[in-house]
Formats: structure tokens, sequence, C-alpha cells
């Protein structure tokens, strides 16, 4: 058994602490690309690491994961306007481009060239194998993306899936890990027993899609995503 002081440095992954500082310097699925479906669609809500954050897909298909909260007032991003290749607050339109440039900064006393010195927190992204990978980590740092082979087969040939799960990374791998666990929890022990099987409405069965959904803490849900 681990030390409550050991526990907590190997499963806290928020900014600063040891692990966190380890998985930031590898590149992390953080959504699914099906949830960002399309250019200047709806901004997407991610929690990775501690860190609340916004993806949103620009006018060019670009991937952009940002600050939730605008670096002016701190109003919410998630209801920012996604267009022509940037996403603007609604609360004075301040607008930022997937690399977190400011691009746009209306009623600027300072003048038009303020903007040029307007960032918001970003992470470089890219869209491989139908999922969504950011590199939270030191610029300098950053690793070549890991070309993973199942990244290049067509999407016939692959599934992704997301799970949410209500623990830490580090319960989640034990319990997938775990060879007793499947076999006592996830199986019929009498055999006299038949487990239940649940089937779809007909005129549902051939368009809904199966997915299989396991509950998690805001803390799990981005752990399933970096491990």
């Amino acid at each position: 058994m681990l030390s409550m002081q050991d526990h907590d440095i190997i499963v806290n992954t928020n900014r600063g602490t040891p692990m966190g500082e380890l998985f930031r310097r590898f590149w992390l699925p953080v959504a699914l690309s099906d949830e960002l479906p399309g250019p200047d669609s709806v901004p997407l809500r991610v929690r990775v690491m501690g860190e609340d954050l916004i993806a949103f897909r620009d006018t060019d298909g670009k991937v952009g994961l940002v600050d939730a909260y605008c670096p002016h007032r701190g109003a919410p991003m998630f209801f920012g306007r996604n267009e022509e290749n940037g996403l603007r607050c609604v609360y004075h339109g301040w607008k930022f481009d997937a690399n977190g440039e400011c691009v746009d900064l209306p009623n600027a006393p300072e003048g038009e060239t303020f903007k040029n010195k307007i960032h918001i927190t970003s992470y470089p992204c890219e869209d491989r194998g139908d999922l969504i990978w950011a590199y939270m980590g030191p610029a300098e740092k950053k690793p070549a993306f890991p070309d993973f082979e199942w990244t290049k087969l067509p999407r016939s040939h692959r599934y992704v899936t997301k799970f949410i799960e209500q623990c830490n990374y580090l319960q989640a791998m034990e319990g997938d890990y775990d060879p007793s666990h499947a076999r006592f929890l996830h199986s019929t022990m009498d055999q006299a027993r038949r487990p239940v099987r649940l089937t779809a409405h007909p005129a549902r069965a051939a368009t809904t899609p199966r997915v299989k959904w396991r509950r998690t803490s805001p803390t799990r849900a981005q752990s399933a995503l970096d491990a």
C-alpha cells in the first residue's frame, strides 16, 4: 500500500506536479474528432489534467485548444463565436486564432497594434486517427508526433470510443490489467444463470451505434485519454 503522500505524488497530474509535468511531455488524446464535426462548429469543453480548456475547429479545419476563459475579463470562451478562423469572446469581442494569438481587438484605445501583445493560453493539436491530440508541455521540449500505424488506416479498419470513469488514471489502469477483477465482477459465476441481454428496438437496430460507457471523475475523464 502507498502512503498518502506517495499516492498524491503519483496520481496528481495538475500542472507543476511531478506526474503532471511528466504527462505533459507527451502527445495526449484529448477528444474525439467527431466532437468537432466541421469548420466553425460549436466549441467543445475539455478538461485535461486539471486544466479547463476549449477545443474548436476553425474555418480551415485546424483544431485549436485554448484556455476556457478569456484573458481580458475571464468570460467563458465556450460561448464565443467560432467564425472566420478564430474564436471571438462574446464579452468584448476579443478574437483568438487556433495558435492562441489575438487577431482582432475591437474598441482598444491603445490602437490596432495592441492586439499583438495579447495571447490566450493554447496548445498545439493534431487530428489523427479520429482523435484530437494535444501537446501541453514546454514548447522547446515538444517531441515529434508519434506516427502510430493505426492512425494511418482507413476509418473502416479502426474503432475509437470514449470512456468516462470516476477515478484517477492509475485506478483505471489497475482495473484494466487486474487478472482477477474481470473474472469475478464481469462474469456469471453460477452457470445456471445467464446474463440479461438487452435488445435494441427493431426500428433503431440498424442505425443505433453500440457504445460502452463507464462513469468517471473529471480527473479520470482526462486520465482515460492520457493513458
